[in-house]
């Protein structure tokens, strides 16, 4: 029996809200059924849909991994903290859950342009030797890694939604997002920085930031 696991995240580029890492491990056999499913990628996907393939995908794995990375863990790791940076801990994380699911083959979605370097930091923290396929859109490719896809944002999704009932509707949270942004500048006149769910070492807050100083500046 050959098992398989797919590898993808949610939330990566957002500014407000975790990153949550998904990987589901299935034998090579039954990824026919997740097509018959209609598992593809979750960007492409409702809110809904995603929700009633995920029970789907979690009765169908052999085993799934997620990982929760809070904006304080993510801020962390950023070279602008004086960090390794953003891939470094993505890729300590897709190892950490290959080390734990033990597939024959894991396919990654592959965050980073740079494919070598990216392959030696995962390497670097692997325990468990398999066959390594880490490709751009990997979530439209491969079905397994659309449903690791699927995994992660919804359960990221799911936390998202718990944010809001504690700070209000900030839109996605991603910086593209006009709701994002003015929650953001707000959030920065009543509150100052004082959010542990912001990730300040984002460039977006760096110009709210300079924003908000530019209309009190004196001429």
């Amino acid at each position: 029996m050959l098992r398989v696991c797919g590898i993808d995240e949610a939330g990566r580029g957002a500014v407000i809200g975790p990153m949550v890492v998904a990987g589901v491990l299935i034998d090579q056999n039954k990824t026919g059924e997740l097509i018959g499913m209609g598992v593809r990628d979750s960007k492409r996907l409702t809110p809904g849909s995603r929700f009633e393939l995920s029970k789907l995908i979690m009765e169908l794995a052999d085993d799934v991994e997620i990982v929760v990375l809070d904006a304080s863990t993510i801020d962390s790791s950023t070279r602008r903290r004086k960090s390794q940076g953003l891939n470094s801990l993505e890729a300590r994380i897709f190892a950490e859950i290959i080390n734990r699911l033990k597939p024959d083959a894991a396919y990654i979605d592959l965050p980073s342009v740079e494919y070598a370097g990216f392959r030696r930091l995962i390497d670097n923290n692997l325990t468990h030797n398999c066959s390594l396929i880490l490709e751009h859109k990997a979530d439209e490719k491969y079905p397994i890694v659309s449903a690791a896809s699927i995994i992660a944002k919804c359960e990221r999704d799911r936390l998202i939604d718990g944010l809001k009932s504690e700070l209000g509707d900030f839109g996605s949270g991603y910086p593209s997002d006009i709701k994002t942004r003015k929650f953001l500048m707000d959030l920065i006149i009543s509150r100052g920085m004082s959010c542990p769910h912001i990730r300040s070492s984002w460039r977006t807050m760096s110009k709210i930031v300079q924003r908000r100083l530019d209309e009190f500046a004196v001429d």
